[in-house]
């Protein structure tokens, strides 16, 4: 086996070059901004779609639009059929394409429809392998733990295999079969179980399970050697999580962690700790052969025989600072000669000598040597052509795919995709290339009068529908020109002396991190939850909203869910509409998640990789969630849709707290990023909100620069209540010296969520939950506004998604708030921004580094700011009690209340619920509409 440290003096030797050419971390040469300059979301299969990044959709070749989240591809033998694996919300499926190469070809979805049919396919994820008889497709079944076959041209379910086989005595009741490799002779097919660890060999003339293999921490990507006689697994997991020792059933609230154990990469996380009297077990190291590698097995004699690390470890220094995250390698395949791997963390190839499985070379990734050293072409899916001279790889945070030459093992350019291609397949001829793109154009809008509701209905995981391109595979010349259309399809670049950029000259907001000082000190940056912006915004007329969607607007009419009680004439948010009139807001920002999950990665700049995209789909798909009874050494690693990252996701240069503790940035941090998954919570629980029970590590400077009282995300817990604590601990901490705060706050005010009727608890409609947070934000603008920090201080309020709601431009676009003396007054800004605006703009206030290709790469949010500040404070404006009483909420919260019954915390984001509540909205706003004809905007 590769030791740890021949590993490093093997990849340092190879390293040299590349960091030695490296561009400055921070050029101060270009300005970079997104190619969308104005021009709001829209998709346009004919010209230009706009991505709610900012960026530019223009496919080479023909592209089909099919299921939600295509995330598995296989191609037939004779290349006649092309199958995707489709793990979206709803539904999961597969799509058949028939004669993929021809003029016209032909698209089966099964099951068929807009909803999942489980009699027919109970799950599916990523894996797929056809027969050598172009007859058949084998089908990984995700959580059902099965391998079904289906009928190609038929479409017909013939058989099925289950993974519920021990040949050890371990426990395989539950397992999540991904992807999966077919023997060139089509008698064993190879299936990787992700959360058992394991590589099952299925004997396809028996349908008999075996052997079970184990592998790395959750293995996601495998090829065969040529010749068959190994195979190579990609384990894209790190750590392997255990339940906190001795809880007992009933007594969890009891039992449970009130804050996390220990902080990612610490001594306590490698060796173990106690904490509250409780034994936590170790989680080891990051760097060991079982996480971020890939393993070669002998077939014949079932059994390992290498372990490879691949990428970059972890702590290894790369352009001046350690690498957070590991390398995610993801997916493999094998030449004669060589494997190759992709790094999704690293932006790297790296080339594996099949002849005796040692690391030999890194292939760098980028598209400009402007952009060279920041990380986010996250490279997935591999395929090599038949002559096996050429490899290509999806590029999916570029939408492209690279194409490498195999003998020189150089990048020769970039063909452009659709969004976020996952998977790629070359033609038997090797002339035209096939690419799944997961997200295909986009959502779309999802609601207004222009808008058509299909049957998937208007959630944006259902309309997140996936796209199949095929292309001829280009010639040298156009290879250049189109590696040039990728380039300006992802960044516009400008000089900083260009007259479109005059107007900056003295904007309180640097065009660059190191040209100038800003006045702004101190940033105050607040995320709510899941509303779009004509929710709240769709009235005012200075904004391009659909004021007939504005149901937390002005002059609202709601009841509640037994429509035995209503409010008529209510103005919901208050607050949000004359922090809009006063200060800055935008009607082009988009939130870059689909939904919570991806969000909160989001939201602390953490790109998602491909292990949290198809994670994120598959769990709101209902089926990739963590079991409470499973024995699966990798169930708990089944996050679902928690508000939090996890050290699989952590990207290289990591989070904002990564990014703040390397750069010597105060901050502190109320309720951000520690909302894990194997938690419980309840009202009981005011301090913290949640109870820890599994032994998740959070980002190292995060552990001891967060409140250890402040609520995170639990729904039964008042925004009020959060607002109190939040004042309690300036107050302890002695902010209000003037002196002493942070130049980062980061602050949770999730009640905007929603969730059912809870009169008992003060939420006698789902309005109520908005006007809590309504009144939150207003009461902490108010104090905040009065403070001596005032007058160098800058909020920035938005969402993690905007998954709960509707919108006439597109399902993600959300709110954007810029609250400040330095924020323009009673503006909206048109530009288009995303949430790597909102990290670009604070690097250029605090003067540090960006961290990635999508900070670096977005337009700042320097149109929302003015160089002439207003020091006024706000004061908060009362909501409507009919709707919303504050002190009935916080009555419980009395420190000597007796709790007569507790409150359950509605879970985040359970898909079923959210989309009974979209389907619920969808009929109450028609029915609305019918009566209000002419709903009021703002001034009227």
């Amino acid at each position: 086996m590769l030791t740890i440290m021949n590993r490093i003096l093997l990849f340092t030797t190879l390293l040299l070059g590349l960091i030695s050419c490296e561009v400055e971390p921070q050029s101060t040469n270009w300005v970079v901004g997104a190619p969308a300059g104005e021009r709001y979301a829209q998709i346009n299969p004919q010209g230009e779609t706009i991505i709610p990044n900012g960026r530019v959709i223009k496919p080479y070749g023909n592209t089909l639009r099919i299921a939600p989240h295509p995330f598995g591809l296989a191609l037939s033998p004779d290349g006649t059929y092309a199958i995707t694996a489709n793990s979206g919300t709803r539904p999961f499926s597969i799509s058949v394409i028939k004669d993929v190469f021809g003029q016209h070809p032909q698209v089966k979805q099964i099951p068929e429809g807009a909803l999942n049919n489980e009699s027919l396919l109970e799950a599916v994820f990523m894996g797929l392998a056809v027969t050598p008889d172009n007859k058949k497709v084998y089908v990984a079944g995700g959580t059902s733990n099965k391998v079904f076959v289906f009928d190609l041209e038929t479409g017909a379910k013939l058989d099925s295999v289950d993974g519920n086989k021990s040949f050890d005595g371990r426990d395989y009741t539950d397992g999540y079969l991904g992807d999966m490799a077919l023997s060139s002779d089509g008698k064993r097919l190879f299936v990787l179980d992700q959360i058992g660890f394991r590589m099952m060999v299925i004997d396809t003339e028996t349908m008999e399970l075996l052997a079970n293999i184990p592998t790395g921490r959750y293995p996601f990507g495998i090829c065969l050697s040529p010749d068959g006689k190994k195979a190579y697994i990609a384990n894209v997991g790190v750590f392997e999580y255990k339940k906190l020792e001795g809880l007992e059933a009933g007594k969890l609230k009891e039992q449970g962690l009130k804050y996390p154990a220990y902080a990612y990469q610490s001594q306590e996380a490698k060796e173990g700790a106690i904490r509250e009297g409780k034994e936590i077990p170790a989680l080891g190291d990051a760097n060991v052969n079982e996480a971020f590698s890939v393993w070669a097995i002998d077939l014949e004699k079932e059994e390992v025989v290498q372990k490879i690390k691949t990428g970059i470890l972890v702590g290894e220094m790369v352009e001046g600072i350690p690498a957070v995250g590991g390398a995610s390698p993801n997916s493999v395949v094998a030449t004669d000669k060589y494997v190759f791997v992709s790094n999704g963390n690293n932006d790297l190839v790296s080339v594996l000598s099949l002849e005796n499985d040692s690391l030999v070379k890194q292939i760098k990734l980028s598209l400009d040597d402007r952009m060279a050293s920041f990380r986010g072409m996250i490279p997935f899916g591999l395929a090599l052509s038949p002559d096996q001279k050429t490899l290509f790889v999806a590029e999916s945070g570029v939408n492209a795919v690279a194409v490498i030459d195999v003998e020189s093992q150089e990048v020769k350019g970039h063909i452009p995709t659709a969004w976020f291609p996952s998977k790629v397949e070359v033609s038997p001829d090797g002339k035209k290339l096939l690419v799944t793109n997961a997200k295909g154009y986009g959502s779309g809008p999802n609601g207004g009068k222009t808008f058509e509701m299909g049957p998937e209905g208007s959630y944006i995981g259902s309309l997140m529908k996936g796209s199949v391109t095929i292309m001829d595979i280009p010639n040298d010349e156009k290879l250049i020109e189109l590696s040039k259309e990728v380039v300006a399809n992802n960044f516009t670049f400008y000089k900083p002396e260009n007259p479109s950029l005059a107007d900056r000259k003295n904007n309180p907001i640097p065009l660059l991190p190191n040209m100038g000082e800003s006045p702004i000190e101190h940033i105050i940056f607040i995320s709510k939850e899941n509303r779009t912006y004509d929710e709240v915004f769709g009235q005012l007329k200075k904004g391009k909203g659909d004021p007939s969607l504005a149901r937390y607007g002005l002059h609202a009419n709601f009841t509640n869910n037994k429509g035995e009680d209503s409010v008529r004439d209510c103005d919901v948010m208050v607050n949000h509409m004359a922090l809009a009139r006063r200060f800055a807001i935008s009607d082009n920002f988009y939130c870059d998640s689909d939904h919570s999950a991806d969000g909160h990665r989001w939201l602390v700049n953490t790109y998602p990789n491909e292990w949290v995209e198809t994670h994120t789909a598959a769990a709101y798909g209902g089926k990739r969630r963590a079991k409470a009874d499973s024995k699966a050494p990798g169930n708990l690693g089944l996050v679902g849709s928690t508000g939090a990252i996890y050290p699989e996701d952590y990207n290289e240069a990591g989070s904002i707290w990564d990014h703040f503790g390397r750069n010597d940035i105060s901050f502190f941090n109320f309720g951000f990023g520690v909302e894990m998954a194997g938690t419980i919570s309840d009202s009981t629980m005011k301090y913290t909100g949640i109870r820890y029970l599994v032994n998740f590590p959070v980002p190292g400077p995060l552990y001891d620069h967060s409140s250890r009282h402040y609520p995170t995300y639990n729904m039964a817990i008042p925004d009020q209540f959060r607002v109190d604590q939040f004042l309690k601990e300036w107050d302890e901490r002695n902010w209000s010296d003037g002196k002493s705060l942070p130049q980062v706050l980061t602050v949770l005010l999730p009640n905007d969520h929603g969730a059912g009727d809870r009169p008992h608890a003060g939420y006698p409609y789902r309005e109520s939950y908005m006007m809590d947070n309504d009144l939150a934000l207003g009461r902490l603008v108010e104090f905040l506004s009065h403070t001596p920090y005032w007058k160098k201080m800058a909020i920035v309020v938005t969402m993690d998604d905007s998954q709960n709601g509707v919108d006439h431009v597109d399902a993600h676009r959300s709110l954007l708030m810029v609250i400040s003396p330095y924020a323009k007054r009673d503006y909206v800004s048109h530009t288009h921004y995303s949430f790597g605006s909102i990290f670009k703009t604070f690097w250029n206030i605090l003067g540090i580094p960006y961290q990635n290709q999508y900070d670096a790469g977005a337009s700042d949010m320097g149109d929302m700011f003015t160089s002439e500040p207003d020091y006024r404070p706000y004061l908060a404006l009362p909501v409507d009690e009919r709707a919303f009483d504050p002190q009935k909420v916080l009555d419980p919260f009395d420190e000597t209340f007796d709790w007569e019954a507790v409150i359950k915390s509605p879970d985040l984001d359970d898909p079923e619920v959210l989309l009974k509540e979209m389907e619920a909205a969808d009929k109450a706003r028609d029915l609305e509409r019918n009566k209000q004809s002419n709903p009021l905007r703002d001034d009227e």
